[in-house]
């Protein structure tokens, strides 16, 4: 605890009514330096008595480099108290955490700016506790810290880079999927490309070709490393790559230093939570991948079955303004976890 630069002013003024006192008369005890002790003793006593609070931190959603949302503090205590609270931020997440509150009265927002890929963690709350008249101030801190998570970027792949893609599934599916079968009507993850285009104009509905393999649609593995110091180079390709299968309704096979992750078409938001998390090495697939980025000093190179291709070659949004509807919007991003 410590005296504020108000508290020292009436320190002064006390030693000053002293000093009259001694010259003059017991009158300027009276008049000046009772009321500056008893203001002072106050002071220190209801800074005192200031304890921690409890506190609950609502976060925004998870999210992208860029994306913003507001972070609210709220405060149980058993002693309302006023205070200045700062909430401390990590680098990969940018902000003014500082407000002048009733501490166990009025709750605190700010605002936030995700900055860098990964698990971010917000906190500890720093109180700086003031008496009403604020001549004391008492510094301490709450160790309560929440985490929240910043997705790689996810850019646009180019036309010619997407049929790549999907030439490279259906050569590698071929061998698996057996003699067309029968139309049905279209459902939610059906792969776009088994639509039955002039069947579909003449329902005015969607139509999809029905193979009588059990296991229609093959997986394919995607395998992601990076040397030291490049993570966030290999997650953003990765998830670039893995996406980009998604949408079209094939499912992943993920393998990155971290681990494997199986990824249904549906569960975007799973392959971004893996990739927000994971770092630099090697990836061991357990099979030869289809695809396989490598991310080094020299630049980041996708492998395309038995070809090298840079990754700046394949993607269009050199500003990289095409990650932002990269992941289901339909769940909440705190709904689902790796």
């Amino acid at each position: 605890m410590r005296l504020t630069r108000r508290g020292w002013t009436v320190v002064v003024v006390a030693l000053s009514g002293t000093l009259m006192a001694a010259a003059f008369g017991a009158r300027s005890l009276n008049a000046v330096v009772f009321p500056c002790l008893v203001a002072l003793v106050a002071a220190v006593v209801q800074v005192r008595r200031t304890g921690e609070p409890r506190i609950d931190r609502a976060l925004p959603d998870n999210g992208f480099p860029g994306d913003a949302g507001t972070v609210t503090l709220g405060f149980e205590t058993d002693t309302p108290f006023t205070a200045t609270v700062s909430d401390a931020l990590p680098p990969g997440v940018s902000g003014e955490a500082n407000a002048e509150t009733t501490v166990g009265r009025d709750p605190v927002s700010y605002e936030v700016t995700y900055r860098r890929r990964g698990v971010h963690t917000l906190g500890p709350v720093s109180f700086v506790a003031r008496d009403v008249l604020g001549l004391a101030a008492r510094r301490f801190s709450v160790q309560d810290t929440d985490d929240v998570l910043v997705y790689p970027r996810v850019h646009d792949l180019s036309n010619r880079a997407k049929r790549d893609l999907l030439a490279l599934h259906d050569t590698a599916e071929s061998n698996d999927r057996d003699e067309f079968d029968r139309l049905r009507q279209y459902v939610r993850g059906d792969s776009l490309r088994d639509v039955h285009w002039k069947s579909s104009a003449k329902r005015d509905d969607l139509v999809v070709k029905e193979f009588s393999a059990e296991n229609r649609s093959r997986t394919v593995v995607v395998a992601l490393s990076a040397d030291e110091g490049r993570a966030d180079e290999m997650a953003e390709a990765g998830a670039t790559v893995v996406l980009a299968f998604l949408r079209a309704g094939v499912p992943v096979t993920l393998v990155t230093p971290t681990g494997t992750l199986a990824v249904a078409p549906g569960d975007r938001r799973k392959a971004l939570d893996h990739l927000a998390r994971v770092g630099h090495g090697t990836a061991t697939p357990e099979e030869d991948p289809l695809v396989a980025v490598r991310a080094t000093r020299r630049g980041t190179v996708v492998r395309l079955g038995d070809r090298d291709v840079p990754f700046d070659d394949l993607v269009t949004d050199a500003d990289h303004s095409g990650f932002r509807d990269a992941a289901d919007t339909s769940t909440t991003s705190r709904e689902v976890t790796a």
